[in-house]
């Protein structure tokens, strides 16, 4: 099994200038940066689409606003954690809860939608912040009896785009070869997942 704190310290050298701390239970924003040295997914961005997330495809966001000015970027994945939940870091009326499937599949709701398939997980997420300045914190899921974050490819290693881009599940007991991508479980990458700190307002209007 692939080892999170050996992963985390072997960052040290390229630690994030901006450590992640506590603020008195406020929620945490955050973009999550993905972790395995020496494959491709390595300090790579996990980007949401198609109620999914993946590693090597862009974040997909909607805004309805008049003039387009008024939105928000809508150009990053920002996370927002409090209480053992978390959800996108969106300004649409109700939000986007992040949830983790019965298949391990990492997910979010539509906007202006709060249903979630049954046997679903939307709690236990962890945010551990930075211990020590200047290092990353991670960012943890602990129902559902998950282990580590996965990262599948979607493709073939011989294919024009290579094994990008990698669809992001949690190694849960009911994760099968048929859930993933590839048809193989062994295909996908265990992986860190790192926190890097955001400042500012909802990065997106909503998350497609």
């Amino acid at each position: 099994m692939l080892s999170s704190t050996s992963l985390l310290l072997s960052l040290l050298p390229l630690a994030l200038s901006n450590p992640l701390a506590p603020r008195n239970n406020e929620p945490m924003q955050f973009e999550l940066i993905a972790a395995r040295s020496t494959t491709p997914i390595h300090l790579q961005a996990i980007n949401a689409n198609g109620q999914a997330f993946y590693i090597g495809k862009e974040t997909a966001t909607y805004c309805p606003l008049v003039p387009e000015s008024e939105c928000p970027p809508g150009k990053l994945t920002v996370f927002s954690a409090s209480g053992g939940t978390a959800s996108l870091h969106t300004a649409v009326p109700g939000g986007q809860q992040i949830f983790v499937a019965p298949n391990g599949k990492l997910s979010y709701t539509e906007a202006h939608s709060g249903y979630i398939p049954p046997g679903s997980a939307l709690e236990t997420f962890t945010t551990m912040p930075s211990t020590m300045e200047g290092t990353p914190g991670s960012f943890f899921f602990e129902g559902l009896g998950g282990g580590n974050f996965l990262a599948c490819p979607t493709d073939k290693v011989g294919s024009e785009n290579g094994p990008f881009p990698y669809k992001i599940f949690v190694d849960v007991p009911a994760l099968s070869d048929e859930d993933v991508p590839s048809g193989c479980k062994d295909d996908c990458l265990e992986f860190a997942a790192l926190v890097a700190p955001y400042e500012g307002g909802a990065a997106a209007w909503q998350y497609t």
